[in-house]
């Protein structure tokens, strides 16, 4: 995507959302709309939410024959004008005002070797990227609250790196363990299910490569704010991946990286 695509589109979202500032305050009662638009200060944010991950998997059966699946990939995406309202009387203050990532860059790479299993040997590897998605990028997103009314409890971020990956070369028919069609959705996605298969009960379903980030008051004072990130539990996946009739399946899966959180006056 080049400069003047990513561009225009960031030009586009800074319009919708004035536009649906605009709308929402259309809403709000005429007292309150016309505090609001004398003294209603907004922060605007840009966040970005890079990092790397993981996954790799070994199934050995009894007779010798083991079977390898490694991937590693790394995301960066920005989200642009992430509107956060610094005072009570907002419209806005209890919405979730989402933004989607624009001039983002995803890359991974993944290999399969398979020695005896299922009585054939084979070896594959292929790319990981980001699919088309409307408006560009590989979708994902940014969604804010507010744990409280003001800014006294600070502000919380849920964010999601992408929507998925694809495969960009080395996809294959199926025929044979090495050749899966689309690796991410096949083997990530579908066996590994990160955020699905839980390692404890209770926890909820998250979409993988997403976290929560809270923003305390101290945080809102700086122009400019960086918080460490990683898996959560419930995206975590049990090491476990199946054993029995003499064959036994261990796996792993995670990811680290940063949000950095830099604030424009709105």
């Amino acid at each position: 995507m080049g400069p003047s695509r990513i561009r225009g589109l960031r030009i586009a979202a800074s319009v919708c959302a004035v536009a649906a500032l605009a709308a929402a305050l259309a809403c709000a009662p005429a007292m309150a709309r016309g505090r609001a638009a004398s003294i209603q200060p907004f922060f605007e944010y840009t966040v970005a939410f890079n990092g790397h991950g993981s996954y790799s998997r070994t199934q050995s059966a009894e007779g010798g024959g083991t079977l390898k699946e490694e991937a590693s990939w790394s995301w960066s995406t920005v989200y642009p004008h992430v509107l956060i309202p610094t005072t009570p009387t907002s419209p806005l203050s209890a919405l979730s005002f989402p933004a989607y990532g624009l001039g983002q860059e995803g890359t991974g790479k993944w290999t399969i070797t398979n020695r005896g299993s299922q009585g054939e040997d084979c070896s594959n590897s292929g790319g990981l990227g980001l699919p088309s998605a409307a408006g560009g990028g590989g979708g994902g997103g940014v969604k804010v609250h507010r744990p409280g009314i003001g800014l006294s409890r600070g502000v919380i971020f849920n964010l999601t790196a992408l929507t998925d990956y694809k495969t960009t070369s080395g996809a294959g028919d199926n025929a044979l363990p090495c050749y899966p069609s689309d690796f991410w959705q096949q083997v990530i996605l579908g066996f590994a299910s990160p955020g699905i298969k839980h390692t404890a009960a209770g926890l909820p379903d998250v979409q993988p490569l997403s976290t929560t980030v809270k923003l305390a008051p101290s945080d809102l004072r700086h122009a400019r704010v960086t918080k460490n990130v990683a898996i959560g539990p419930a995206e975590m996946i049990v090491s476990n991946c199946g054993e029995g009739g003499g064959t036994t399946c261990t796996q792993s899966y995670t990811w680290s990286g940063n949000a950095r959180f830099t604030k424009h006056k709105f």
